[in-house]
C-alpha cells in the first residue's frame, strides 16, 4: 500500500500496470477507490495511478483552520515525486477542475487530458454563505438518517441505481472513509483553498479564459446528459474554448457519467491519448 508525503499531507495512492502513466483525480468527497473498475481496464496498456487527495479516502486530513494546499500544487508534487513522464491527466468533478487548472499552468505538458463532470466558469460560495440552492449541490453531506455515509445526491440516474444496486452501495461505502466523514463534519473554507473553484474577480476570469485558450494538449470533456445546468454550461464553454477539444455527452447519465458508462470513459482516454501519437 504506497504512501507519499505531498506538501505536508500523508497521501495514499495506487499504482498498477505498465506503460505510459495515467493519473486519475477523483471528485469531492470521493476517493481513489471509486476508480477501481476503470483502473482494471486501463492497466492492461497503461501504468495507472490514482491518489486520495487530502481530506479524502485514506489520506490525511488538513487542519480545520487556516490555508489549504492548492490541489494543483498537490498534483504537481505527486507527478514530480514519482518522476512521471508524459502523464495523461484524467479528472472527475473536483478532480476535473484540478485537471483544468493544472492544464492552464502547463498548457502543453500532458499528452492527453480528460475532464469528467466539470467545466468553467464555475463559482461556488463557501458552505454557509448565501447563494442559489443549486450551488450547494457540489458539497457532499452526511446522510440525513445515519449521519455516517456520504450521500451522492442526484449524481447517478435513478434507472442506473435500480439496475446496479450493488455497485451503487459499493460506491457509497468506498468513499465514506473516516477521513472524508471528518471533513464533511467540519467543512474547510473554500476561501482558504487557493482558488479551488476560482473566484468571480474579473482579473481571475480573464486570466483563466486566456489560459484555456492556450492549452495545446488534446482534451476530451465528458458529461452526462442529466448533468447540472451550470456544470454543463461550463463544460460546453471549455470544449468550445480549448483548441481542438471534444465534448462527449453520455445519454441517461448524471454527474457521475464517468462511472455509469465506464466503457465510454475508457474509450475517451484511449482515443484522446492516441491523438498525440498520430
Amino acid at each position: 500500500m504506497p504512501w507519499l508525503d505531498v506538501l505536508g499531507n500523508d497521501i495514499h495512492y495506487t499504482d498498477s500496470g505498465r506503460g505510459q502513466p495515467v493519473v486519475l483525480l477523483h471528485g469531492h468527497a470521493s476517493s481513489a477507490a471509486c476508480w477501481e473498475p476503470i483502473i482494471r481496464e486501463l492497466e492492461r496498456t497503461f501504468r495507472v495511478l490514482a491518489y486520495d487527495t487530502y481530506d479524502h479516502g485514506w489520506s490525511s486530513n488538513s487542519p480545520r483552520q487556516g490555508p489549504l494546499v492548492d490541489r494543483v500544487a498537490e498534483l504537481e508534487h505527486f507527478i514530480d515525486s514519482l518522476g512521471l513522464q508524459n502523464a495523461i491527466i484524467v479528472g472527475q468533478s473536483m478532480g476535473g477542475m484540478t485537471a483544468l487548472r493544472w492544464a492552464v499552468r502547463h498548457p502543453g505538458a500532458a499528452p492527453a487530458l480528460v475532464v469528467c463532470g466539470m467545466g468553467w466558469p464555475l463559482v461556488v460560495p463557501p458552505p454557509g454563505q448565501p447563494g442559489p440552492p443549486e450551488k450547494f449541490e457540489v458539497f457532499s453531506s452526511l446522510d440525513d438518517d445515519e449521519r455516517i455515509w456520504l450521500g451522492v445526491g442526484n449524481s447517478f440516474t435513478e434507472r442506473w441505481i435500480a439496475e446496479n444496486p450493488k455497485d451503487f452501495a459499493r460506491y457509497v461505502r468506498v468513499r465514506s472513509t473516516a477521513t472524508a466523514i471528518e471533513a464533511a463534519r467540519h467543512p474547510r473554507s473554500l476561501e482558504q483553498s487557493q482558488g479551488e473553484f476560482l473566484s468571480a474577480d474579473p482579473q481571475d476570469v480573464e486570466w483563466f479564459q486566456q489560459g484555456l485558450e492556450s492549452i495545446t494538449s488534446p482534451l476530451a470533456v465528458l458529461i452526462g446528459a442529466g448533468e447540472r445546468p451550470r456544470i454543463r454550461r461550463g463544460a460546453e464553454h471549455v470544449a468550445a474554448t480549448v483548441p481542438g477539444a471534444r465534448l462527449l455527452i453520455v445519454e441517461d447519465a448524471g454527474h457521475n457519467a464517468y462511472f455509469q458508462r465506464q466503457d465510454i470513459l475508457v474509450e475517451a482516454i484511449r482515443s484522446t491519448a492516441a491523438t498525440t501519437r498520430r
